[in-house]
């Protein structure tokens, strides 16, 4: 899966350095998927939801606020105090939201089996919440209105799927089908993106020392903080497998979205995407690992 992903940023780079995508054109391409393509995926999670589930569901939703919370105070008062103001933005947003909604997902299939993906989709719930309303002020520093955050497409899109999970509603197939179609167009177009950013960059400084420090904390100390946690209350296990392995997950892709869209540091939130992702090929299957000896 970490492949894939790397193989569609390098379709980016190549468009990038072919001159087929330019600044306005992946302008375009972010506005496309931050307002349609993006809230098709979240709303399309929650179609077909098992209500029986409700119980550990609240838990692990318990779980996922708590590690937001936990993420949010580290990298905001301790973690990157020594960054300039537009990285600070960069890094503390990538450490709060992560890649778990892609590569979470798989991975949690493969172990647990798919009816655990309920549990994934419940455990990223405050994420995507947090994407749409700490991550858009972090990097708008403030500018954007409540009303515009809480009333952002991928929020909408937030609140419709809860409302069908709760109440059971499922909708007519030909708009399940329209709507799941657009949001597996969200994680390849972001790609490209991203790879067409990562051609600004020269290639001698895609990875260094900062890039290097923020995989540590994304990919390495955030799940085991996570996993001394679940080893104290011990939830259930699949509960406890699912939210560490969700916490171990790379930067997520819309950094780069946001950066570009918002005037952040676009190199570093590509360069640290690039990285993460990497690297989560070797950290992710130890991370698996790792839970299988002590739960």
């Amino acid at each position: 899966m970490q492949i894939f992903l790397l193989c569609l940023m390098l379709v980016g780079l190549i468009t990038a350095k072919a001159k087929i995508v330019d600044e306005h054109s992946r302008s375009s391409l972010s506005d496309l998927i931050l307002d349609v393509l993006l809230p098709c995926t979240i709303l399309s999670s929650f179609f077909d939801t098992d209500r029986s589930l409700l119980p550990s569901m609240g838990i692990i939703l318990m779980i996922s606020a708590l590690t937001l919370l936990l993420c949010y105070v580290l990298s905001k008062y301790v973690l990157y105090r020594m960054a300039g103001s537009e990285q600070r933005n960069v890094l503390l947003y990538a450490t709060i939201v992560s890649n778990a909604s892609f590569l979470g997902n798989p991975v949690i299939e493969s172990i647990y089996g798919l009816n655990a993906l309920i549990y994934s989709a419940v455990y990223l719930i405050p994420l995507r919440v947090a994407l749409w309303t700490v991550g858009i002020a972090v990097f708008s520093g403030g500018k954007i209105s409540p009303k515009k955050l809480f009333f952002h497409p991928c929020l909408i899109a937030t609140y419709l799927g809860l409302l069908a999970m709760i109440t059971g509603f499922n909708p007519p197939s030909l708009v399940s089908w329209i709507v799941s179609s657009l949001g597996s167009c969200t994680t390849p177009i972001s790609l490209i993106v991203v790879g067409t950013v990562l051609g600004l960059v020269k290639p001698r400084k895609l990875i260094t020392g900062m890039t290097i420090y923020f995989t540590f904390i994304r990919l390495v100390l955030i799940p085991l903080l996570v996993m001394g946690v679940m080893l104290v209350f011990r939830p259930d296990p699949v509960v406890a497998g699912v939210s560490i392995i969700m916490s171990g997950t790379p930067a997520p892709i819309t950094v780069s979205i946001l950066a570009n869209k918002y005037g952040g540091d676009r190199e570093l939130a590509s360069k640290i995407t690039f990285t993460s992702t990497l690297l989560s090929v070797v950290t992710i299957p130890a991370l698996v690992w790792l839970l299988h000896s002590v739960f």
